[in-house]
C-alpha cells in the first residue's frame, strides 16, 4: 500500500471537511460544528488515520533527518492535541466580593456543568486601567486569595489580559466582569499533559523549518544553485515609464491649521484635531479635503459657518440606488436632506430599522449615520478638548457640553464651558484675527496644564501631524499599480519574445527603474514608521494595517533581490499596487485606536509579522503562474523553449514556496502560543483558524513529489487554487464568515 497517498487521501477529506465546516458555522452557529465536526469521533479517527498512514510512509523511506524531524514536530502536535481533548478540562469561575466561591462551569460535549473546586476562591479587587486621557481599557486586573482547607493558609494571585496565574495545574485566565465592577469572571484551564506535548511539538517544529531552509543539500538551498533558474533571471527585463469655484467662508489658512493643532479626545486617544477634521472629512466628503480648503478649514466652516456650508454640495451619496430614489448627485448639500423641516432619509431609515436591510435602506442608514456626526459635531460632544481630572485621580477630556467633575474649580468650569463661545464671537463673527490667535493660544495652554499624562508627547503629535499631511497611500497605490502593470506586461513580452527589454542596453532606464522603486519602498517605510511612532505600538492591530505591512513586504523583496532576480520588480510594484488598492476600501478604517487589551502582546506583532511574510511570499508564487500561464496561452516560442520558460517559473514558484510554507507554519503556531496565553486554548477552531490551517495543508502538497506537479501547467494551476484559499482567508473570512479574527 501506498502510505504517502493514503495521508493525503485523508488530508484531502480534512480539507474539505474543514472549509465546509466554516460555513455551517455561519449558518447553525459555533456550538453545532464543535460538536458535530471538530468534536466528533470521526474526525478524530480522520486526524489519527492521517497521522498513521504519515508515520508508515515515513517508515518506509530513508529521509534526511531535517524532514524526520519536522513530521515528527506535526505528530507531537496531534499528540498534544488529542491529550488536550482527552484530558483537559476547561471553565469559567465567577468571583463576586464578599462572596466565596468553590465551584466552577465546565464545558462539556453535553453543555456546561456545575463542578467543585479542590479550593476555595475570594475576590480581592477587581480594577479596570484606562489608556491616559481616554476612557479605552487598557487592562482588567483581578486580585483573588484561594484557600484550602487542609493548608489553612492563603495563596494571593492576580490575573490580567495576557498574564496568567497558575495553582496546582489549574491555569486562571481574565474573561470578563460585572457591569458593577463588583464581580469578575476567570476562565480555568486545567490541562496537565497536553500544552506541555503540544508546546515540545512548536520548539521541535521551529528548529526542523531553519533546519530545512539552511541544509546545504536540501530543497531550498539547491533551487538557488539550479541554472534554468539563472537563466531566467538573465532575461527578466523591466521597463518604466517613466475649475475655479467660488468663496466660502472659514477660517484662514494659518488659522485653521492652528485650529488643527488643538488636541482632542478622538477614537479613545488624545490627537490633535487636524485627525479629527480628516476623518470627518473623508467621512462625509470622501476625500482629505473639499476644493482648495484643508480638512482644518472645512470642519472650521461646518462649525462657524453652518448656513453657508450647509448649502454646499459637500456630501457624497455613494450609492446609485439612493441617488435615484433621492433624484440628486453624487455630492449633495444638507439642505438638500432637510427641505422644508422634512428629513428626505427619515423613511429608508425607519424601514431598516423595522427589519427591511435592502441595499437601499443600508446605503440610506450609513449616510445618515455619517450626517449624525456632522450633528454631533456641531452640538459640540465631539469637542472633547478641555482635559480635567476625576475624583479617582485620573484624567478625562470633556466637551463644552458634559459636565465636569463636581471638584472642578468655578474658573475651570466657567472656561471650559464658555472657551468655544468666546472664540466664536469674538474672534470669528468679529474677524478679529487677534482675539482668535489668543483664544486658540488660551485653549492649548489649558490643555497643557491641565493634561498631564495624557497628553501625547510632542515628537508623537509631530509625527501625526506629518502623518496627516501627506497621505501617500492614495498616491502610491496608482504609481505602483501602473509601473507594476507596464513592467508585468514587459516581462511577458519579453519571455515571448525570448529577448531582453530595452533597460538591458539602457543604464538610464535600468537606473530609474532602481530609483523608483527604492522611493516607493522609502515612503511606504516612513509612512509605516509614523503610524508606529503615533500608535506606540506595531502597527498590526486592524485589517488596513496589515495590508501596508503586506504592501511593504512585497515590496522589501525586490529591494534586497533585484540583482538576482530582476522579475522581483515588477512583481512587486503590481503586487504592492493592489494590496494598497485594497486597504483603500471603504470597509476598511485606517483610523488610529488603541488596541484592546488581549490584543496589547508582543505575540500578536510577531503573529501577524509571519503570517504577513508567509502571505507575500506566497503571492509571489501566483503570480508566477499567471505569467507561465499566460505564455501557455500566448505563446510564439518553440515548444522547447517555452518548456524551459515554464520550468523556470516552476522553480522561481518553489523558491517563495518554501520559506512562505515555513513562515506561514511558524505564523499559525505563534498565534497558538498567544492564544493559550490569553484566553486558555492554544486552538479554538475560530474559521481564520480553520483556513490557516487549510492554505498550510494545501500549499505543503507540492513539496512531497507527487509526479502530478513535475508538469509546469499542474504545478501552477493548483498554486492559483491555492492563492484563492489565502484571499478566502484574509477577505472572505473578515467580510464573510466572521468569527474572533475579523477584522475589517
Amino acid at each position: 500500500m501506498n502510505w504517502k497517498i493514503g495521508s493525503f487521501v485523508g488530508i484531502g477529506i480534512l480539507v474539505v471537511i474543514l472549509a465546509v465546516a466554516t460555513f455551517f458555522e455561519k449558518s447553525f452557529g459555533t456550538d453545532f460544528v464543535v460538536r458535530y465536526v471538530y468534536h466528533s469521533w470521526w474526525f478524530v479517527l480522520l486526524w489519527g488515520w492521517v497521522a498513521f498512514s504519515g508515520c508508515a510512509a515515513l517508515l518506509h523511506r530513508q529521509f534526511r533527518r531535517s524532514l524526520i524531524a519536522l513530521h515528527a514536530s506535526l505528530l507531537l502536535i496531534l499528540l498534544g492535541a488529542l491529550l488536550t481533548f482527552l484530558t483537559a478540562r476547561r471553565g469559567v469561575v465567577h468571583l463576586r466580593q464578599g462572596v466565596p466561591a468553590d465551584s466552577f462551569q465546565e464545558e462539556t460535549p453535553q453543555g456546561k456543568v456545575t463542578v467543585r473546586l479542590p479550593f476555595t476562591m475570594r475576590l480581592e479587587q477587581f480594577s479596570v486601567h484606562y489608556h491616559p486621557g481616554s476612557e479605552m481599557p487598557a487592562d482588567y486586573e483581578t486580585s483573588f486569595t484561594i484557600q484550602e482547607e487542609q493548608t489553612g493558609s492563603p495563596v494571593s494571585g492576580t490575573v490580567s489580559m495576557n498574564r496568567i496565574f497558575s495553582y496546582r495545574g489549574i491555569r486562571f485566565y481574565q474573561t470578563s466582569y460585572d457591569a458593577d465592577g463588583k464581580g469578575s469572571y476567570l476562565s480555568l484551564n486545567e490541562d496537565r499533559y497536553g500544552i506541555s506535548v503540544t508546546y515540545a511539538g512548536y520548539f521541535l517544529l521551529f528548529v526542523s523549518l531553519i533546519w530545512i531552509l539552511g541544509e546545504r543539500n536540501g530543497g531550498f538551498r539547491s533551487l538557488w544553485r539550479n541554472p534554468r533558474l539563472h537563466r531566467l533571471m538573465m532575461l527578466c527585463c523591466l521597463l518604466v515609464l517613466a475649475s475655479e469655484a467660488r468663496a466660502l467662508p472659514t477660517l484662514r489658512e494659518d488659522r485653521a491649521q492652528e485650529f488643527g493643532r488643538l488636541l482632542v479626545s478622538y477614537q479613545g486617544r488624545v490627537c490633535p484635531m487636524q485627525t479629527l477634521a480628516l476623518d470627518m472629512v473623508r467621512k462625509l466628503h470622501g476625500s482629505n479635503s473639499y476644493q482648495h480648503y484643508s480638512a482644518e478649514q472645512v470642519m472650521a466652516g461646518l462649525l462657524f459657518y453652518a448656513a453657508e456650508w450647509d448649502a454646499e454640495p459637500l456630501v457624497r451619496v455613494k450609492d446609485t440606488g439612493l441617488r435615484q430614489a433621492l433624484q440628486c448627485d453624487k455630492y449633495v448639500s444638507v439642505n438638500q436632506l432637510v427641505q422644508g423641516g422634512d428629513y428626505v432619509l427619515q423613511p429608508y431609515v425607519e424601514e431598516y430599522y423595522r427589519g427591511k436591510h435592502s441595499k437601499l435602506n443600508k446605503a440610506a442608514v450609513d449616510l445618515d449615520e455619517r450626517l449624525q456626526l456632522l450633528a454631533l459635531m456641531r452640538q459640540g460632544s465631539m469637542m472633547r478638548v478641555f482635559p480635567a481630572r476625576q475624583s479617582d485621580g485620573q484624567i478625562r477630556w470633556y466637551s463644552p457640553v458634559d459636565s465636569l467633575p463636581a471638584a472642578t474649580p468655578r474658573a475651570q468650569r466657567l472656561f471650559v464651558r464658555e472657551a468655544f463661545g468666546w472664540l466664536y464671537e469674538y474672534g470669528v463673527r468679529r474677524e478679529d484675527d487677534a482675539v482668535l490667535r489668543d483664544m486658540l493660544s488660551k485653549i492649548k495652554s489649558y490643555q497643557q496644564q491641565y493634561g498631564g499624562d495624557s497628553v501625547p508627547a510632542s515628537f508623537r503629535l509631530r509625527a501625526e501631524q506629518w502623518y496627516n499631511r501627506f497621505p501617500v497611500v492614495g498616491m502610491l497605490y496608482k504609481i505602483n499599480l501602473t509601473v507594476g502593470l507596464l513592467l508585468f506586461l514587459a516581462l511577458i513580452f519579453a519571455l515571448l519574445k525570448n529577448r531582453p527589454l530595452p533597460y538591458v542596453r539602457n543604464p538610464w532606464m535600468r537606473g530609474g527603474v532602481w530609483v523608483l522603486l527604492g522611493g516607493v519602498f522609502a515612503l511606504l517605510t516612513a509612512h509605516i514608521a509614523l503610524r508606529w511612532v503615533i500608535c506606540g505600538r506595531l502597527p498590526m492591530g486592524n485589517g488596513y494595517e496589515t495590508m501596508l505591512l503586506l504592501a511593504w513586504l512585497v515590496l522589501l523583496l525586490p529591494v534586497l533581490l533585484n540583482r538576482r532576480f530582476p522579475a522581483l520588480v515588477s512583481f512587486g510594484f503590481l503586487l504592492s499596487g493592489f494590496f494598497l488598492l485594497v486597504s483603500g476600501l471603504s470597509q476598511m478604517d485606517p483610523v488610529m485606536t488603541h488596541l484592546v487589551p488581549v490584543l496589547s502582546s508582543p505575540l500578536l506583532s510577531i503573529h501577524v509579522s509571519l503570517i504577513m511574510s508567509a502571505y507575500a511570499l506566497l503571492s509571489f508564487t501566483a503570480l508566477c503562474a499567471i505569467v507561465s500561464l499566460l505564455l501557455q496561452v500566448l505563446h510564439r516560442l518553440p515548444d522547447c523553449r517555452l518548456a524551459e520558460r515554464q520550468e523556470s517559473l516552476l522553480l522561481l514558484s518553489r523558491l517563495f514556496l518554501y520559506p512562505g510554507i515555513a513562515l506561514l507554519a511558524a505564523g499559525i503556531f505563534v498565534g497558538a502560543i498567544w492564544a493559550n496565553v490569553s484566553w486558555g486554548r492554544y486552538w479554538g477552531w475560530d474559521p481564520k483558524e480553520v483556513w490557516a490551517l487549510i492554505n498550510l495543508l494545501l500549499y505543503a502538497v507540492p513539496l512531497h513529489g507527487f509526479r502530478v506537479f513535475r508538469s509546469p501547467v499542474r504545478y501552477h494551476l493548483y498554486m492559483l487554487f491555492c492563492f484563492l484559499t489565502v484571499l478566502m482567508t484574509y477577505i472572505g473570512v473578515n467580510y464573510f464568515l466572521g468569527g474572533m479574527h475579523s477584522y475589517a
